[in-house]
């Protein structure tokens, strides 16, 4: 065979898992459609590196990347590359009263906790010591102090540039438009007529994922394409934040990104345009984020928004879960796709288990909830 491994899309996904197999002596072709971190793994800002509230099947993977993220730094030779921070996720006077609300919240920090994962509930004492400056509505937080942030499209082209550096083919402007069995193996065909040759391929294409599977092999996979906006913008004063910041309730997270400026964002969208497969932000949704923020800081009330950001494609499946498998019927194919926008703080942890699964063959425990079969009926 050509390659042992075929990679496609160079994203964080596919370069990590590249390095990984790199780091095992694997020969390994990288292909991306356009540059290496080009799509929801590159762009403004940062993006958070976050344990606190996500769901309990992703637990045991963020658990591996805390312990894996502190080293990447050095080992992939990028500046800033990661920062652990600590994160805060914001409580209004409401969320603490409820009792229920509250129960749900202490029972989510206990299992958070059980999974080695330190969290606590802070008062508006012990949140104001951490980060002051919060409304008279917020309440308190809940503290994850191995939170942090993340230049993603450092860390996606670090990734990418110490595969190389490893011996990985790295290969940009080449789209994949088919792969097919062959013999023991599979082909690899670009829109340029090339055709390469691999013992397996790895398909981490984010959104695009779902149409070549399609194509290539009949597999639908329950993913769309969502844009999240990104907005930076500064204070009059200059106020920034010490922590990676979110609230219980509302559509906010902030990260202090330089430059006197904080990246507000939360999961709001812009606009996509699927004639010109492209999109563009939303001026009402950089107006709302600022909003959101002010609501709960005072020093972002008339903040001047630097610019707004939604040209990023990122897949988002229908449980709101990744989906990590093999293709029905094709073993050595597979895939991992489906972030939801919020795959980038696991990615060493999956690019790990990932490499570890296809060079010995049995899947990780930590990989086997994101099967292609929750979604089979009974």
């Amino acid at each position: 065979m050509e390659f042992d491994h075929i990679v496609i899309g160079a994203g964080v996904h596919g370069s990590a898992a590249t390095y990984y197999l790199s780091k095992l002596g694997k020969r390994v072709l990288l292909l991306e459609r356009n540059q290496v971190a080009s799509g929801a793994s590159g762009g403004v800002g940062y993006r958070g590196v976050r344990a606190n509230n996500r769901d309990i099947r992703e637990l045991p993977l963020m658990a591996l990347a805390y312990d894996l993220w502190p080293d990447l730094n050095a080992e992939l030779s990028i500046e800033p590359g990661y920062q652990r921070l600590g994160g805060l996720e914001l409580l209004s006077d409401e969320d603490l009263s409820d009792q229920s609300v509250r129960e749900q919240i202490e029972t989510r920090i206990a299992v958070q906790s059980s999974f080695g994962i330190p969290t606590e509930l802070l008062d508006r004492e012990g949140l104001d010591e951490l980060e002051p400056g919060a409304a008279s509505s917020v309440a308190g937080a809940i503290y994850s102090p191995k939170d942090g942030v993340g230049d993603h499209t450092e860390v996606t082209r670090g990734y990418a540039a110490a595969a190389a550096r490893l011996g990985a083919d790295v290969r940009e402007n080449e789209e994949v438009v088919a792969i097919a069995a062959d013999g023991d193996g599979y082909t690899v065909t670009t829109s340029g007529g090339d055709v390469h040759q691999s013992a397996q391929v790895l398909v981490t294409a984010n959104s695009y994922s779902r149409t070549l599977l399609r194509e290539s092999f009949g597999l639908d996979l329950p993913i769309t394409r969502f844009n999240p906006q990104m907005t930076p913008v500064r204070t009059r004063s200059g106020f920034t934040f010490s922590h990676l910041l979110s609230h219980h309730s509302l559509p906010f997270a902030a990260k202090t990104i330089g430059d006197g400026q904080v990246m507000l964002s939360g999961g709001r969208t812009g606009d996509w345009d699927y004639s010109a497969d492209e999109g563009h932000p939303r001026e009402i949704t950089a107006q709302m984020s600022v909003a959101d923020a002010a609501e709960l800081f005072e020093e972002f009330v008339d903040a001047e928004i630097v610019m707004t950001d939604a040209s990023r494609a990122d897949s988002l499946c229908v449980d709101g879960v990744p989906i990590i498998d093999e293709v029905p019927g094709h073993p050595g194919i597979h895939f991992s796709t489906g972030w939801s926008g919020h795959g980038f703080a696991i990615s060493p942890a999956v690019g790990t288990l990932v490499a570890q699964w296809l060079t010995t063959g049995e899947k990780p425990r930590e990989l086997r909830p994101f099967a292609l079969n929750r979604f089979a009926a009974s």
